[in-house]
């Protein structure tokens, strides 16, 4: 059986654009959302045909390495990265304070099965 996961990234708009390129270059298929803040979206990260194992390791540890990318461009420029990943079942976590290990073991966590 294969299915989809989503992840929610909270992220300021103007940080979005150094972050959704990374994403869509990487092929992950994303989608923006405006939320009623402006200075916010949401950026949802779908990784599609999670049934095998290993394909599906490999995509999430991509996902947390461009991330973590992000964040290094953001402390380059003198900025915090801001943000927060989310998915259901799970407690989100602030890209501000999350080390690179912790992203990484946070999208590696067993989503919830649908």
């Amino acid at each position: 059986m294969t299915y989809e996961q989503n992840i929610a990234i909270d992220i300021p708009a103007d940080e979005a654009t150094a972050l959704l390129p990374l994403l869509q270059q990487s092929g992950f298929t994303t989608q923006s959302i405006q939320r009623r803040d402006l200075d916010w979206q949401t950026i949802v990260v779908v990784i599609r045909d999670l049934g095998e194992i290993a394909g599906s390791v490999a995509a999430i540890i991509a996902l947390a390495e461009k991330i973590n990318a992000y964040r290094e461009s953001m402390r380059r420029q003198g900025k915090t990265p801001r943000g927060t990943l989310r998915r259901p079942g799970q407690p989100p976590l602030d890209l501000a304070l999350a080390t690179d290990q912790e992203v990484l073991e946070w999208l590696l966590r067993t989503p919830p099965q649908p």
